[in-house]
């Protein structure tokens, strides 16, 4: 498996997940260590897996995972292996709401 580093450009042919678990603050860190633990034993084994980023809102309330895969057809394998599948399951239970959204980057602005 090749090393790829994240890519946020605009033509990249890399796609970017956002989702947005909605969790009770008591169970904020319960779901980031899951991501974590997920993330290093199943994902990013899969092909074209590229990064995850996992974010805690200060309130407790919510977490957003951002991950880059390096294609469309790579997000799309790894959502049909049923490893990947079994750790989603264990998410949804630990979550009280999930919202995934596949993206392209649309422009960036940096300093």
């Amino acid at each position: 498996m090749s090393q790829t580093s994240a890519t946020i450009e605009v033509g990249s042919a890399a796609v970017t997940l956002v989702n947005l678990y909605e969790v009770a603050p008591e169970r904020q860190q319960e779901l980031i260590s899951l991501l974590g633990e997920i993330t290093e034993t199943v994902i990013r084994r899969q092909q074209g897996f590229v990064s995850v980023c996992v974010h805690a809102s200060l309130d407790g309330a919510r977490v957003v995972n951002y991950a880059q895969w390096a294609s469309r057809d790579d997000f799309d394998r790894m959502l049909k292996n049923p490893d990947a599948q079994a750790q989603f399951r264990r998410v949804a239970n630990v979550a009280k709401s999930v919202a995934p959204v596949l993206y392209r980057v649309a422009a960036v602005h940096a300093r």
